[in-house]
Order: C-alpha cells, then sequence, then structure tokens
C-alpha cells in the first residue's frame, strides 16, 4: 500500500523539481472521485527556526492570495489545500488538463497572429487582474500557461511570490528580505533581474512569450541590441501586421516606463489589431472547441456556453479603426471619427442606413445597453457584420447589398459553405445574444 501524504494525498508521479522543492501530480482519496491535484513540495533555503517562523507566517499569507485569486478566476488554478510538514511547506492546487504553450509550438508548429491575438485578449484580462490585487506574477514565460483541454482557455500557472517566501533571509538592519530572484533567464527584464519587478515586468515577460508563439525561437536565439540590450525583431517578425508589430516592440521595450502602463492598456492595443486585417486571410490553427462567454467574473471574457443571461465584462472602451499607413508614421492612433466621413461621404442612401462601425463585436461581448434603442434594421446589421467580416455571402438581397457596400467587405464563402468555426468564442456569443434580443423585442428587418 503506498504511503499517503497528510494522510490523504497518494503521489502518483512527480512532474519536476527545482532549487526550491519538487512538483507533483496526486490523487485526493477523501474525496469520492479520487480527484487529482498538484501537490508543491517547498523547502526553506536557510535551516533556521527563527527564519522557519517567519517563512510560516508568509507562506500563510501568500497561500491566502492564491486562495482569492484561484477562487475569483477560472483561468488561475483553485487553491484546494495547504500544509507543513517535516519542516516543508505544501500547496494542493487544482490539475489542469492540457498543454503549455511550449508543448502547443512542439506539437503544431508556431502560432498564427489571429490566435496569437485571440490568446492575449483572454489572458490580458486574468493579468489586469492579477495587478489589481497588487500581484506581479514574476515568473511567465509558455511553460506557465496552460492551455486547458476542456476549452481551450489559457490558464495562468506557478506566480513567484510563495517561491520567493522560501528565500526568505533577515538583512544586516534586522529587516525581511529575500535572497533570491524570482523568473526565468531570457524572459524577465532588466529590473526584474535586480530584484525590482513591477506590473510591466509582466508585460515584457508576456511580450517575450509572444516572440516564441510568433517565431519558435527562445529568447537565447533573437539577437540584441550590443549597445542597448533591446532585442531586435524586424528580421524574424515579417508576416505580422504594423499593430502586432507595434504591442510587441511596445511590451518588450528596455525600460518599464516605455512599456504599456498596464494590461488593460496592452489589451486596447491589441483588440485594435482586428481593426487592421481584412477577412482575407484566416486562421490554420485548429478550429476552437472553447464555449460561449459568462458571467463568472469581471476578469473574464468568455467561459460557459450556458446562455443563461448578459455576460458581465471590463468596461475597455474601444479605440476605433486603425490605419496601417498611420501606425506606420505615427504609431497607434484611434481614428474612427476619420473612418466614419470616408464612410459617410461615400456610401449610398442604403448603405447610410448604418453607417457604424461594428467591428468591436468582434473584440468584447455585446450588453444590451448596446442594443437598446435600436431597430430591427439596426439589429441585423449588426448580428450579420460578424459574419461578414469573415467574408460570408448572404441570401438575403438586402442584407448582401448592404455590405457590398462597406469598403472592408471582402466576400469569399456562400451561405451554405460558410464555415461557423471561423467565429471567436466572443463572436458566437454576440451572434447568439443578438438573435436572442431580437426575438425577444420582436426587431427583425430582413425576414
Amino acid at each position: 500500500m503506498s504511503i499517503l501524504l497528510n494522510n490523504r494525498y497518494r503521489i502518483i508521479r512527480s512532474l519536476g523539481s527545482g532549487g526550491f522543492g519538487e512538483t507533483f501530480i496526486a490523487e485526493d482519496t477523501q474525496m469520492p472521485s479520487l480527484r487529482r491535484c498538484v501537490i508543491k513540495q517547498l523547502k526553506p533555503i536557510h535551516n533556521n527556526s527563527q527564519i522557519y517562523q517567519l517563512v510560516q507566517e508568509r507562506f500563510q499569507r501568500e497561500a491566502a492570495i492564491l486562495e482569492e485569486l484561484g477562487g475569483s478566476s477560472h483561468q488561475i488554478p483553485a487553491l484546494y489545500a495547504y500544509f507543513q510538514l517535516n519542516e516543508l511547506f505544501y500547496l494542493v492546487q487544482e490539475y489542469i488538463e492540457g498543454d503549455t504553450l511550449t508543448a502547443k509550438v512542439r506539437q503544431q508548429g508556431v502560432f498564427s497572429e489571429s490566435a496569437v491575438r485571440e490568446l492575449l485578449i483572454t489572458l490580458l484580462p486574468v493579468l489586469e487582474y492579477v495587478h489589481s490585487k497588487g500581484i506581479v506574477h514574476r515568473d511567465i514565460k509558455p511553460d506557465n500557461i496552460i492551455l486547458r483541454h476542456r476549452d481551450t482557455k489559457p490558464v495562468l500557472i506557478d506566480f513567484g511570490a510563495v517561491r520567493e517566501t522560501m528565500g526568505t533571509v533577515i538583512n544586516s538592519q534586522g529587516s525581511l528580505a529575500s535572497s533570491i530572484i524570482i523568473g526565468t533567464p531570457g524572459y524577465m527584464p532588466s529590473e526584474q533581474a535586480m530584484g525590482r519587478p513591477v506590473y510591466a515586468s509582466d508585460l515584457y515577460s508576456l511580450g517575450i512569450t509572444i516572440i516564441y508563439l510568433l517565431t519558435g525561437k527562445r529568447p537565447q536565439e533573437v539577437e540584441t541590441d550590443p549597445h542597448t540590450g533591446e532585442i531586435i525583431l524586424h528580421s524574424h517578425l515579417l508576416n505580422i501586421s504594423p499593430t502586432m508589430r507595434f504591442v510587441i516592440d511596445k511590451a518588450i521595450t528596455y525600460h518599464p516606463r516605455d512599456r504599456f502602463a498596464s494590461a488593460r492598456e496592452m489589451l486596447q492595443a491589441v483588440q485594435g489589431i482586428a481593426n487592421t486585417i481584412l477577412p482575407q486571410a484566416h486562421s490554420t490553427q485548429p478550429p476552437s472547441n472553447a464555449t460561449l462567454p459568462t458571467a463568472k467574473s469581471q476578469d473574464i471574457i468568455s467561459g460557459s456556453r450556458e446562455f443563461s443571461g448578459p455576460p458581465s465584462h471590463q468596461n475597455t472602451r474601444h479605440k476605433g479603426v486603425i490605419i496601417g499607413g498611420i501606425i506606420a508614421a505615427a504609431g497607434l492612433i484611434g481614428t474612427s471619427t476619420i473612418i466614419g466621413l470616408v464612410l459617410t461621404k461615400s456610401l449610398s442612401p442604403v448603405a447610410q442606413q448604418s453607417a457604424n462601425d461594428y467591428s468591436w463585436l468582434s473584440q468584447r461581448v455585446v450588453t444590451e445597453a448596446d442594443l437598446d434603442g435600436k431597430d430591427g434594421f439596426e439589429l441585423d446589421i449588426m448580428r450579420n457584420s460578424i459574419f461578414a467580416r469573415h467574408g460570408r455571402r448572404f441570401d438575403t438581397a438586402g442584407l448582401q447589398q448592404y455590405f457590398e457596400k462597406q469598403p472592408w467587405y471582402r466576400p469569399l464563402y456562400s451561405p451554405k459553405d460558410f464555415p461557423t468555426n471561423l467565429l471567436s468564442n466572443t463572436e458566437q456569443w454576440n451572434v447568439e445574444y443578438i438573435s436572442q434580443y431580437q426575438d425577444r423585442y420582436n426587431r427583425r428587418f430582413f425576414k
């Protein structure tokens, strides 16, 4: 009979070991399902009774933070338990069935830009939530982001704070300090390597992770400027949009003051990418089996397919249509007003019935407030613009006539041959939400 850890957890196998301890997969023998979990065994680097007590206190505080994070976001592993045994510290966390980004690149090759964009749109709100709690993750890298099998959502694992606690020392001034630097060489910026991480440090690490996803190259394989230490990307990222290049360049800028001010600001820039890409080329990534958005918590953009009411979402403002030529000359500039004027002057009277830009329906979930006050014509245009941006043709003559007058429309598929898996999770939700809203209030124009 195998020995049970803490008289409860049966170790199945080791996931790996490092300077702070070892990680295992185990099963919980006190649960009817024998639920699998991940156990992190941690050991203080100093064998000192006074320091052990300090580590114990800090460990309890950090465990409480992990419990709060995992309880508020389904893209952070839940904390099931924590305990101490034989002067070792243990965390028992949710086991995430899925593949790390590293494993995905090995299995399927590099990511397309559209796949990276979807990943960032789903992950950045989680990082914004973590930062809102005053926490810097400190070890974002491809190995610490898991694409969960059941919904393909990215899950952020292995926060650095508990590991840092294991390096607790008392410095010469009698104050608590840590004798170790948390992070992975190549993925952490210079300020973090000096023991001074800030929120923008996580954005730098995420930027380096993006480079790996798009190129398959580790940080050590990417050229750097010998004078400034900055990464030289242009020879590696030849087939990405100007906006994605801008996002990466800004995220990995050497000094943190020159990076995005927050994960929210980076998210807004990423959302602008959708407006610069015409629906001519589609991702070659396998279609996602992810489900539709739900209002589980304020930091999550999408989740369960069950349609239980309007989803909650963060109030990120739409940046407007971004023109590639303007980006090249002046960076990210919102130009929705300019585009609106151009459309108004160029559209026929029929098309002028609705000259609004509804590309944001591919970027965030729609709410009832977005729909209130609109007539059946406008609602039909909103819902069908989601399909039109992917190149769908329409059997309904009025819809086809309307979209043919839109400068961005590139018809590629007949209604019968349109592949519905082109729609993102957010787009699938919005189509269903608008349709149900129309049925509820009998607001349909095209029959």
